[in-house]
């Protein structure tokens, strides 16, 4: 006899699962409250049924965990997302403050300091193929 503790389900899918067992399996199957008792079936055969349960029944947060012979559906609960937070940059934070006094900033063309001596070399173009 093999034993199937589904907590994490509600009533009615528990009833689901019973009913589902009795229909596709010739075993014997017992619902008391949220424990299902089968006997009759191998220990792959049952969790083969029961993932196919939750699988047509739409339940993907669940899974079957087999301990010392007996079978546990559980809820897989999702890692909580930690929120971290960023510096965020206030006006009050000026280039100069935090060492970059040096950078040019965004003007005119004539305000731009002009280069002193030769321009950078120009990149070479490529052949094309024609």
């Amino acid at each position: 006899m093999t034993k199937i503790v589904a907590d994490d389900l509600q009533n009615d899918e528990v009833s689901s699962l019973v009913e589902y067992m009795t229909a596709v399996s010739s075993g014997q199957i017992a619902q008391h409250k949220k424990l299902v008792e089968v006997t009759g079936l191998s220990n792959g055969k049952i969790k083969f049924l029961v993932n196919k349960f939750l699988y047509t029944r739409h339940l993907p947060g669940y899974r079957v965990l087999e301990t010392a012979g007996n079978f546990e559906i559980v809820r897989l609960k999702p890692e909580e997302k930690r929120t971290e937070q960023h510096e965020t940059l206030s006006p009050t934070m000026l280039p100069e403050s935090i060492g970059l006094g040096g950078l040019p900033r965004w003007g005119k063309p004539s305000d731009m300091i002009e280069w002193e001596g030769q321009p950078p070399p120009m990149k070479k173009e490529r052949y094309k193929r024609q």
